[in-house]
């Protein structure tokens, strides 16, 4: 089984209350030289806005919590400044400083273009995902994107932010890649995202992409992991076991409930989250892997044959903290192995997506 780690620096997305806010500000170079158009928004949502000629911008609807606000610009460095709302300051100002990075190789046309396009495909299923509609789904600004690789490590890095349509879910996606990294066992990723919902051409579009926003919600690492901070881990569809670390590597064919408890350690969700911290923090105490699976949705192919589920595998990596949302505040502490690690950008929700309001 492919071993994926699937990573995004996620902004914590405390508290979604009816409660708005509104920042405003200016976005200037040196010299304090404004810069129109740039981009203000809030990591990881559909909250942003643009400066106006005079480099001037008004970001509303900002929600109770803590949240990373950048403000960007192609040409220019993004600029991340964490901040908690309601806020003592009600005017940010951002300077940005240019962006001297190029690319180290530049594609060219024949053999090299042949190379590049074999590679952008391996990219592609990194990047977006191991299964979604190409016709769909897809990168604008493919010629922003190149790659390095040696024997044993398959690298990309961006010249610019990468632009993604996703047509299945009605987002358009700015995504600032800080890293790519893919090797035979581990596909690793993380950056800044900013995410626009698209408009529907018609009401039953819209409908679609409510249906489409709820699959690729139910299941997920945040559907699991806000199901164990509210202690209902079951009750939205999840069978989930403390693995003893000897059965990681060596998983029997053979039953997934194993009712001679060979394998698993019995927990109990209230257990692993902790109280909630002041800034709005659960610490899991979890420590040994944990087998899943969604019971709510069926596979053709399954790992255990009692349970024909998606199947996954989380394995904890460090300190473990997520928001009351289920989002996790580093995507390096937790290795995902099975069906939630082949996720990508094709199936990511915005932090501010909500499961009642699709």
């Amino acid at each position: 089984m492919m071993r994926l780690l699937f990573t995004l620096l996620l902004a914590p997305f405390f508290l979604f209350a009816q409660q708005k806010y509104q920042l405003t500000g200016s976005v200037v170079e040196k010299g304090n030289v404004s810069i129109p158009g740039a981009s203000v928004f809030i990591e990881g949502t559909t909250i942003g806005t643009q400066a106006d000629a005079n480099g001037h911008y008004v970001l509303k609807n900002i929600p109770t919590g803590r949240h990373r606000l950048v403000a960007s610009m192609v040409g220019y460095l993004p600029k991340l400044v964490s901040l908690e709302f309601p806020a003592k300051i009600s005017e940010l100002n951002f300077n940005l400083e240019e962006d001297n990075k190029t690319l180290d190789e530049v594609r060219v046309v024949g053999s090299q273009d042949k190379i590049w396009e074999k590679q952008f495909r391996a990219f592609e299923k990194g990047f977006l995902g191991e299964s979604y509609n190409r016709k769909e789904v897809y990168i604008t600004n493919r010629e922003v994107v190149d790659f390095s690789e040696d024997e044993d490590v398959f690298t990309a890095k961006a010249s610019q932010p990468v632009q993604i349509v996703n047509k299945t879910l009605g987002y358009k996606i700015t995504y600032f890649m800080d890293n790519f990294e893919k090797t035979n066992s581990l596909t690793a990723y993380k950056g800044l995202a900013s995410f626009e919902k698209m408009v529907a051409e018609d009401a039953k579009q819209e409908r679609r992409w409510q249906r489409n926003r709820v699959e690729a919600y139910e299941g997920s690492m945040k559907h699991f992991l806000k199901a164990l901070v509210d202690n209902r881990v079951e009750e939205e569809g999840f069978n989930a076991f403390l693995l003893k670390p000897e059965y990681l590597n060596n998983l029997r064919r053979g039953l997934f409930f194993d009712r001679n408890n060979e394998r698993h350690v019995a927990f109990k969700a209230a257990e692993l989250a902790g109280p909630i911290t002041t800034d709005g923090l659960r610490t899991l105490g979890w420590r040994i892997p944990m087998e899943i699976v969604f019971n709510k949705k069926r596979v053709t192919r399954p790992i255990f044959m009692d349970a024909p589920y998606p199947y996954t595998i989380l394995i904890p990596k460090g300190l473990i903290q997520v928001t009351n949302t289920g989002d996790i505040m580093n995507p390096y502490s937790i290795e995902m192995r099975g069906d939630m690690g082949k996720i990508g950008m094709a199936d990511l929700l915005p932090l501010d997506f909500d499961i009642s309001q699709p």
